[in-house]
């Protein structure tokens, strides 16, 4: 059984290829980022990392660079991170992050958070409820950015975790690590654990915007939106939330009338 009531799925966004998706969510987060700027307000992004928001954050930059903004009062929190990879190291999610957003587009170092991996190796609980704190004293996420899995999972929140997870370190599936092992020149050399935001930070996010191109997310982008709301697809669990975009394209969206 179910341990979540069905949910009315939101329609998915179709666009015509990757590009389309990508610069429309460019160009709602420059609109966020200038109306903050405009106002004085304080802006909060939760970003994400992987090949599918390497444009995102491409068209970012490029509309950043056209329309500058004030990006003094931005803080950002990343969903997680590798444990055992100093943060300078290539394959680091901080290094991913600096070499395609924080760099190119002048994010102040200081306010661009991650998950404490130093610290979780030593002290996993503490690092989790250190991250929680650190979100909830800047007044929680104001748009956050989210990938899927094949298997459905968002994150590092692999099938079968819970509603009200929260900020942890987790053994990496055996299917993440084998997809990032030519990265690392082999298995054995790809991290074992990681730290990751859970579905509870992310359902308290106030705009959460997913992204899914290409055949592969196709039977996830269904689980998600057409299938039980379950653990066993962990993206499903974000279904009801109030402000929620799926952009996919139509190689993505094409099992949802299977």
């Amino acid at each position: 059984m179910d341990e979540h009531p069905p949910a009315a799925p939101p329609a998915p966004i179709v666009v015509a290829d990757p590009a389309e998706a990508c610069g429309r969510v460019a160009e709602e987060l420059h609109t966020l980022l200038a109306e903050g700027a405009r106002d004085g307000r304080p802006v909060v992004l939760g970003l994400a990392t992987g090949g599918t928001m390497v444009g995102v954050y491409a068209a970012l930059v490029e509309r950043l660079r056209a329309e500058p903004v004030d990006l003094s009062r931005v803080t950002t929190f990343n969903l997680d991170e590798f444990l055992g990879l100093p943060a300078e190291h290539p394959l680091s999610f901080w290094s991913f992050m600096t070499q395609h957003l924080f760099g190119p587009a002048g994010f102040a170092p200081e306010r661009c958070h991650f998950p404490d991996a130093e610290l979780a190796a030593q002290q996993p609980g503490l690092a989790g409820e250190a991250y929680q704190a650190l979100i909830a004293r800047h007044g929680g996420i104001d748009l956050q950015l989210l990938g899927i899995g094949r298997n459905g999972h968002v994150a590092f929140n692999e099938p079968g975790t819970s509603a009200v997870a929260v900020t942890r370190v987790v053994p990496l599936h055996e299917h993440t690590r084998e997809d990032a092992a030519a990265a690392f020149g082999g298995l054995e050399q790809v991290p074992t654990h990681a730290i990751t935001m859970g579905l509870l930070e992310l359902r308290a996010a106030r705009r959460l915007r997913l992204l899914a191109f290409g055949a592969g997310k196709a039977a996830a982008v269904r689980a998600m939106l057409s299938g039980p709301v379950s653990p066993a697809c962990p993206a499903s669990l974000l279904r009801n939330h109030a402000d929620l975009q799926v952009l996919t394209d139509g190689a993505a969206a094409s099992a949802l009338d299977a």
